[in-house]
C-alpha cells in the first residue's frame, strides 16, 4: 500500500425528514403504546401493532442519516413507498426486529420481519450495491464494544425480503461509488482493538446476490483512537475517495486518504507522517480537511504556530495553515495559506504579496487578531491589519466601534476589521480583506 509523507412514542405529528425519505419523529429513546396517528401513518402504525403484538418498544438508529424508528421511502424506485421499522417485542431483551413493509396500490403489507442479535441499532443505510437501480437495506447493529458494530444486508424481491448475513464489522461506515463502476460500495473503517488491527475494507454484494465480500482491504493507522471527520470527495484529480481525519492516542490530529485504484485493483492508503518539518498533516490544531478553494478536490491542512515575540505574554500566536492537495504524482501542492483562529472560528487567506515574512497573534482580552510583518532578528514589524470581534452591544457603541468596518456576523460575534494608516505597499483594500475572510 502507498505511504507518502504529509496529511426514534410515535408522535401525533409524525414528522417527515431526511433527504427525500420520511420518518416518524421520536422524542425519547424507547417508547411504548404510541398514540393513534392519522392517514397513511395510521395504516403503518396499525400494521406494526398487529405484527409486533402488545407492549412492543420502538427502537431507533443511534447514528447515520436516518434516526427515526420508522422510516418511509421508495427505495426500490417503483413509485410505491416502503417502510422500515425497528421494534423490540415485549419480554424480549436481546432481539430487535427489523420490520419491512410495502405500500402496494394504497395498501400496506409486511414484506419481512427479521430478528437480530443486538439490543441497539447503530444505523440504517440504503445503497444500490449491485447497480440495478434498486437500493438494498443495510443495517448496522451495535455491540457491547462501540468500536465493533456488525452489518446485515436485506434484499426485497417479489414481495418478500431476504437477509444476507455477514461477518463484517466496522467502527464507521461510508457509502459511495468508490470503484467508479456505476454502483455503490460500503467502505468499512475499523479502529484498532486488541482483537484486530485497524483496517479499511471496501465491501459489496456478489453477482449471485447471496453474499457480501471484500473487494479490497488495507491497514490504516493503529494509533487513531477516534474519527473526527470522514469526508468523501475527490482526493486528487478525478479520483473519488475519502479523507479520514482522526484523533491519535496522544490527542493530536492526523489525516489519511483512502481510494480505490483501478490500476492496482486495490484499496490504497496515503498516510501523512511527521518525518519532515514541513508538508506533514500530523497536527495539534483541530483543523479538518475540506475543499477550501471550491475546486472539487479535498485539501489537507498542515498547521503551524505563527511567530511570536517571546516578550509578549498577553497574546497567543494564530495558527498558520498550508492547505495542500495530493496529486497523482504522489506530491503535495500548497493551494492556499491561511491564518486561522479556532477560538473565533475564522480563516484569513494570506495574500501572495505578503509572502512568508508576516505573523498574526490574538489578544483575547480585546477580541483582536493583529497581523504584522515579522523579522526573525527584530521580531514584530509594521502592523498590516486588525480583525476585531464585537458583541452586538459593543458594536452599537459608536466610540468603541469607530474606525472598524463590518465583514460579517454570526450568533456569537460581529466580525470587523481596521487597516492602519500607512504608505506600506502591503496594506490591503477593504474589498481584499472581505474577500480573504471566511468563517469556519
Amino acid at each position: 500500500m502507498k505511504k507518502r509523507i504529509l496529511t426514534i412514542v410515535l408522535t401525533a405529528l409524525l414528522s417527515f425528514t431526511l433527504s427525500g425519505c420520511t420518518g416518524f419523529t421520536l422524542n425519547v429513546s424507547e417508547l411504548m403504546h404510541p398514540p393513534k396517528a392519522t392517514g397513511e401513518n395510521a395504516e403503518i402504525q396499525k400494521l406494526i401493532d398487529n405484527h409486533a403484538g402488545e407492549n412492543y418498544t420502538l427502537k431507533y438508529p443511534q447514528s447515520g442519516a436516518y434516526r427515526t424508528a420508522v422510516t418511509t421511502t421508495d427505495y426500490d424506485g417503483d413509485g410505491d413507498e416502503e417502510a422500515v421499522a425497528f421494534y423490540l417485542p415485549a419480554g424480549e431483551a436481546q432481539t430487535i426486529h427489523l420490520l419491512i413493509m410495502k405500500e402496494v396500490k394504497g395498501e400496506w403489507t409486511v414484506v419481512g420481519d427479521h430478528v437480530s442479535n443486538s439490543t441497539r441499532v447503530d444505523r440504517l443505510i440504503f445503497a444500490d450495491l449491485d447497480g440495478d437501480k434498486v437500493k438494498e437495506i443495510i443495517v448496522g447493529w451495535s455491540s457491547y464494544n462501540s468500536l465493533i458494530n456488525s452489518i446485515s444486508l436485506y434484499l426485497t424481491e417479489n414481495g418478500k425480503s431476504t437477509e444476507i448475513p455477514s461477518d463484517f464489522t466496522y467502527t464507521d461506515i461510508l457509502v459511495g461509488d468508490f470503484t467508479a463502476k456505476g454502483r455503490e460500495e460500503l467502505m468499512l473503517l475499523s479502529l484498532y482493538t486488541p482483537e484486530r488491527p485497524a483496517t479499511a475494507s471496501l465491501v459489496t454484494l456478489n453477482d449471485t446476490r447471496n453474499n457480501i465480500y471484500a473487494i479490497s482491504e488495507t491497514p490504516i493507522d493503529d494509533d487513531v483512537v477516534s474519527f473526527s471527520q470522514l469526508l468523501c470527495g475527490n482526493v486528487f484529480d478525478e479520483q473519488f475517495g475519502v479523507a479520514v481525519d482522526g484523533v491519535t492516542s496522544s490527542g493530536t490530529y492526523c489525516t489519511q486518504l483512502l481510494y480505490y485504484s483501478e490500476y492496482f485493483a486495490s484499496l490504497q492508503r496515503v498516510s501523512f507522517t511527521d518525518d519532515t518539518p514541513v508538508n506533514q498533516a500530523t497536527r495539534s490544531y483541530a483543523i479538518k480537511c475540506c475543499d477550501i478553494d471550491s475546486d472539487g478536490i479535498i485539501e489537507v491542512p498542515n498547521t503551524f504556530r505563527m511567530n511570536l515575540d517571546q516578550t509578549q505574554v498577553d497574546v497567543v500566536p494564530a495558527a498558520l495553515i498550508y492547505w495542500c492537495e495530493y496529486t497523482s504524482l504522489d506530491q503535495m501542492v500548497v493551494d492556499r495559506k491561511d491564518a486561522a483562529s479556532l477560538v473565533y472560528g475564522f480563516y484569513f487567506s494570506i495574500p501572495e504579496r505578503w509572502g512568508d515574512d508576516i505573523t498574526a497573534y490574538a489578544n483575547f482580552s480585546t477580541n483582536e487578531i493583529t497581523f504584522c510583518q515579522w523579522d526573525d532578528k527584530n521580531g514584530f514589524g509594521d502592523q498590516l491589519l486588525v480583525i476585531k470581534m464585537f458583541t452586538p452591544e459593543g458594536w452599537e457603541d459608536e466610540v468603541s466601534s469607530r474606525g472598524y468596518t463590518e465583514i460579517t456576523r454570526n450568533d456569537s460575534y460581529i466580525y470587523t476589521f481596521s487597516v492602519p494608516q500607512s504608505n506600506s505597499s502591503l496594506l490591503l483594500t477593504n474589498d481584499e480583506v472581505i474577500e480573504a475572510f471566511s468563517l469556519m
